[in-house]
């Protein structure tokens, strides 16, 4: 099944707790993170206590999430009855008719209490958080307690020490989906052929009453399976800030971030003759599988900085450090089939066990790296750095590994030279440039050699070959220079940020089919080549109107993106993923496929004849040997992820106390595969065209029937719009609050993911299959949930 992988860990941090987030990409991360930063870094910075008077804060959330319009959204299925007559479901529709609702309005709650304050010498944040979510679908719900401290204590001028612990507990209820049924599995494919009316008649089937046209049996049926994540998190830091002089800083981090997850999915012995219809003779029994994976990161970081004058316009930082990381993986599996009866829960109560497994892996990262820092009168600045990593997942081979790094900045409007030249609209012109290098490594074990235990001749312990391995193999690495500069305009009344980027990822780790004839099956990983991503990010801040009790801001911001694989290892032109590729001068990850052109349909014979394909080089091509094998070459269809990408927000403030924001996002020229349109009109043949094929495009017929093998029709464009939130937010005056006793009180009431505008046939551009799949596939899982929630915060 599709089971709790899918449940983010992100989700353990409690919004109320955190102070900012920052994100580090290129050569930004290059000289702290190097092997670790190749794909960016998110740092989740903590709140921390400020000196003076204890402050007690407390919010409480309230509201709901929802399928918004699934009816609407839901698609409509047919089928053609034995007397030929073509019935069709909108299984949603066709409920809410009856007065019953598939899915519901899941309430949201949230319960969040901190204390801060301090001294000069000891400053403090204790902070607890209760919360439970519910999901569109039962008994999908998320439960989790959470709580942090972080403690700051400065005995000396010379010394800080800071702690931060954090613990969290949670539990989330998952929906049974698309490995098991499910509710909305059932209704995406759901079929009037499964309606009590065409079960039911003329002789009543058993269990038929209960249909009710979905494809796996109704949402009750699929209740009866629970799949459930518990978690115990723990996250805990330990920094010590030592400064003996004016010109010397140490710093010294050690940090441990402890997860416990057990993955359960049960079905219990089932005594409900219904459920038993629907689950079948050997499943209704029960079975329970269990999965416990521990996941411990260490850190320890050491980081020390000598800055001083070397005259009155010249300073200096010279700065090196160490650090190591360590990531540990344990997991314990155990499966157990058939319950004697029922109330028994445990594997060691069932009368089969056929799964038992245990692994664990590390993967270690050391690195040491040196900065040097220059400032010439405040105003010009110029960094270069280096770092040196090597990583347990590294080949036998491949050792250590180095990133260099260097930027420079000038602030123009600063320079007297410069300034007097410039505009006098233009307030602040910071120019910039970096180049940077980092890398990410490669996945544990992927480089060795492994084989796999077996029962040999007699029963005797045997192995086979299992992956072939790759003693060469080192980490992607990432070379970026960017360009830009920060501007702003007309009294700061408008700010403008724009970076061009132009990153080279040499070594990118693919994986390469290997020749069966070396006696392992598996695909082998190998730093495959070069991958060129280019484009600019660009940002606009505008106080468009600034009045007494009224004021109107905008922000927009536009990135866009042109990706190509450059060179490929070896003599390789072309590497094949599945329905994607990394193809020579084309996006990586694209979409190739074989493209049909044209066919013939005959309504006398009901076949699809003559069905040309795209030959690749402008003309066309049989898509179909003598044999009935595909002749067509695969040709480039798109690109799997957004070629533009941005954002409009607006903030409207009045009378100080009233604030109104609006956030509208974009992404463009990308495309889907829309897999629930595939499944629909190829396996399960519920689309129109397979009631009505002679209303329809021969070409589109011709893949509707080739049982899966042509598919362009279902790589859809999904590009959208979307209005991400509107907030409404009112502070209350000291007088109210006064009342309250507190000196501060606010209320808001937000709505998010109200409406897309995109011609994505699917249910949602946005939507991720459940498996872990990569980004561009979507199949009956939930879109985003139309959320509206309120919010009430009061300081004393």
């Amino acid at each position: 099944a599709f089971g709790s992988g899918v449940v983010s860990r992100l989700n353990d941090f409690d919004p109320d707790q955190i102070q900012s987030i920052e994100i580090l990409k290129g050569p930004a991360a290059a000289t702290l993170y190097g092997t670790e930063a190749a794909r960016g870094v998110i740092n989740i910075i903590t709140k921390r206590g400020t000196p003076g008077q204890a402050r007690y804060d407390f919010t409480v959330k309230q509201g709901g999430n929802w399928f918004s319009n699934p009816q609407g959204r839901m698609p409509v299925n047919y089928w053609r009855d034995p007397s030929g007559t073509v019935q069709s479901l909108n299984i949603v529709d066709r409920y809410n008719q009856l007065g019953e609702n598939i899915f519901r309005t899941g309430r949201m709650q949230s319960y969040n209490a901190s204390v801060s304050g301090g001294t000069a010498a000891v400053r403090y944040y204790i902070a607890g958080n209760v919360n439970r979510n519910e999901g569109a679908e039962d008994p999908n719900y998320k439960k989790q307690v959470s709580g942090r401290a972080n403690v700051e204590i400065a005995p000396s001028e010379k010394l800080k020490v800071t702690a931060s612990a954090g613990y969290v507990r949670g539990f989330t209820a998952l929906n049974c989906e698309a490995g098991c049924g499910g509710a909305m599995w059932g209704s995406v494919f759901s079929t009037p052929a499964n309606l009590p009316e065409n079960l039911c008649a003329p002789t009543p089937e058993y269990g038929c009453d209960f249909w009710g046209g979905f494809r796996s049996g109704p949402p009750a049926a699929d209740r009866s399976l629970q799949q459930s994540q518990g978690v115990d998190r723990f996250t805990g830091s330990l920094q010590v800030n030592y400064q003996p002089f004016s010109w010397l800083t140490n710093r010294l981090s050690i940090g441990a971030d402890v997860t416990q997850e057990d993955n359960v999915e049960f079905l219990p012995y089932l005594t409900n003759d219904t459920l038993q219809y629907f689950w079948g003779p050997t499943l209704s029994q029960g079975y329970r599988y269990e999965d416990r994976r521990a996941v411990t990161y260490d850190t320890y970081d050491y980081a020390a900085t000598i800055a001083f004058d070397v005259n009155d316009d010249l300073n200096t930082a010279t700065a090196f450090g160490a650090q190591y990381y360590r990531k540990h993986i344990e997991t314990i599996g155990v499966e157990g089939d058939q319950f004697a009866g029922p109330g028994l829960e445990t594997v060691d109560a069932a009368a089969i066990k056929p799964y038992t497994s245990q692994d664990f892996q590390d993967n270690n990262t050391l690195g040491y790296y040196g900065q040097e820092t220059l400032s010439w009168k405040n105003r010009l600045f110029l960094t270069a750095a280096v770092r040196v990593d090597n990583n347990s997942a590294f080949g036998a081979d491949f050792k250590w590994v180095t990133y260099p790094k260097a930027s420079l900045s000038w602030v123009l409007t600063d320079e007297p030279s410069v300034s007097d030249a410039l505009p006098g609209w233009l307030n602040t012109l910071k120019v910039r440039t970096a180049y940077g290098e980092s890398g990410q490594q490669p996945v544990a074990f992927s480089a060795l050699r492994t084989f796999t235990p077996t029962t040999g001749p007699g029963g005797t312990p045997a192995v086979t070959p299992n992956a072939i391995g790759n003693p060469a193999l080192g980490p992607e690495r990432g070379q970026e220079l960017e360009v830009g500069f920060d501007a702003s305009v007309f009294d700061e009344r408008f700010g403008l940020n724009f970076t061009y980027y132009h990153t080279l990822t040499k070594d990118g780790i693919l994986l390469r089919p290997v020749a069966p004839s070396l006696g392992f099956a598996t695909a082998q990983y190998v730093n495959a080549g070069e991958i060129l991503n280019q484009g600019f990010e660009a940002r606009m801040t505008a106080q468009l109107l600034r009045r007494r009790n009224f004021s109107w801001d905008m922000d927009l911001s536009l990135g866009t993106n042109s990706a190509e694989v450059k060179k490929l290892a070896g003599s390789d032109t072309t590497i094949v993923t599945g329905s994607t590729q990394y193809r020579i001068g084309y996006a990586p990850n694209a979409w190739f496929r074989e493209r049909v052109v044209s066919a013939n349909y005959n309504a006398a014979t009901d076949e699809v004849t003559d069905i040309l394909c795209d030959d690749g080089s402008g003309g066309v091509t049989p898509c179909y040997d003598a044999s009935g094998q595909i002749a067509a070459p695969r040709v480039y269809l798109g690109r799997t992820t957004p070629a533009v990408e941005g954002s409009v927000g607006a903030t409207f403030v009045l009378f100080e106390r009233v604030r109104l924001n609006g956030l509208l996002d974009f992404k463009s020229g990308y495309k889907k595969l829309d897999n629930n349109l595939r499944v629909r009109c190829q396996i399960f043949n519920l689309c129109l065209e397979n009631m009505n094929p002679g209303d329809y495009d021969p070409a589109l017929l011709a893949q509707i029937r080739s049982n899966g093998t042509l598919r362009n029709f279902s790589i859809r464009d999904a590009s959208f719009v979307k209005l991400r939130e509107i907030s409404l937010s009112y502070l209350f005056s000291d007088h109210i609050a006064g009342l309250l006793g507190a000196r501060s009180a606010s209320i808001d009431f937000a709505a998010r993911n109200l409406f897309t505008w995109t011609n994505y046939t699917g249910l949602d551009p946005e939507n991720t299959f459940l498996s872990g799949s990569p980004g561009f596939l979507e199949q009956s899982n939930l879109p985003q949930l139309t959320q509206f929630v309120t919010t009430f915060h009061v300081s004393f």
